[in-house]
């Protein structure tokens, strides 16, 4: 998945078609938190030299909480992942503070994947409907933050935490994690999914 570290503005330009039995409904929940989903999506993810690593899919979840002051802290969930290899940069590969790695990995390696990542959404009108819209494309974050919140909102991503599993006995570092908060300023990336 390509994991953003900053703040992200939604633009018109992300246009597809939805199936209508993709969507749906919000379900509000006792605290005032929203939720939707599941909407399947798959992503090519970037690991730590930025080179992509895998092709990914999984079901994506949504939580939506209104702050009360025009913002809305929004949850995504990612379950239910696969990924599969697409080689040669193994993820953690250019890490540097993490000595536990490799540096290669073989195309074709499968493994599970499972993460979230949470940040706030500010100048936009939120419609729980949204996703339910003509147009409306609720398979990804950016389709989601404009179908929900509108094409002007932004999200600002706060934290992320993915891990990845592989029991695949060719490699030398099964599991792997990606990690940010803005607490800590920096990206962490540890472990591997590695043959080398």
């Amino acid at each position: 998945m390509n994991k953003v570290v900053q703040k992200v503005g939604v633009g018109i330009s992300t246009v597809a078609i939805m199936v209508a039995s993709f969507a749906m409904p919000a379900m509000a929940a006792n605290n005032g938190t929203d939720h939707f989903g599941p909407f399947a999506g798959s992503s090519t993810d970037g690991g730590s030299c930025g080179a992509p690593w895998a092709n990914d899919t999984f079901n994506r979840f949504f939580s939506v909480h209104d702050n009360g002051d025009g913002t809305f802290n929004v949850t995504e969930d990612f379950k239910d992942g696969t990924f599969t290899t697409i080689g040669p940069v193994s993820p953690s590969k250019c890490e540097t503070t993490d000595s536990h790695h490799g540096t290669t990995v073989l195309a074709g390696i499968t493994g599970s994947l499972q993460g979230s990542e949470s940040g706030t959404v500010s100048s936009g009108t939120y419609n729980p409907n949204g996703c339910s819209a003509i147009g409306a494309d609720c398979t990804t974050t950016a389709g989601f933050i404009a179908a929900v919140f509108g094409p002007t909102a932004s999200f600002n991503v706060t934290s992320f935490n993915f891990e990845y599993n592989s029991s695949d006995q060719s490699l030398i570092y099964h599991h792997w994690s990606d990690k940010y908060n803005t607490g800590q300023g920096v990206e962490q990336f540890i472990g591997d999914i590695a043959n080398q």
